[in-house]
């Protein structure tokens, strides 16, 4: 299931699912991280590069990508590998996928004041 993760936060739905990163990896396969180019027509940042995480199973060949969250912000490998017992996967109900803090949603903060 391919997504273009930059226009996930357009119109941000609520969360359908959730994993533990590591669940995910074992039920998507090995996680991967690369650079796209946004080639979604309708999006402000069309043709515009972006990092997204992408899990791609060994048996099918299936890919599934799973762009950062706003909050998280982009990782390196490493920084994930250290905080994947801290991270989640998302599922949004416009079908995307987001990697966030676990315990957290993909949504941006908003101070109350309070």
């Amino acid at each position: 299931m391919a997504n273009t993760a930059n226009t996930v936060y357009a119109t941000m739905p609520g969360i359908k699912n959730n994993w533990s990163l590591l669940a995910f990896a074992r039920a998507h396969g090995a996680m991967k991280i690369g650079t796209f180019t946004n080639k979604d027509q309708n999006s402000p940042d069309y043709g515009k590069q972006f990092r997204s995480c992408f899990f791609v199973d060994p048996d099918t060949r299936n890919v599934t990508f799973v762009g950062f969250s706003r909050n998280l912000g982009e990782l390196t490998r490493e920084q994930i590998a250290a905080q994947k017992n801290d991270l989640q996967v998302v599922e949004l109900e416009n079908g995307h996928f987001s990697l966030c803090k676990a315990g957290s949603i993909a949504g941006d903060d908003v101070d109350l004041g309070l």
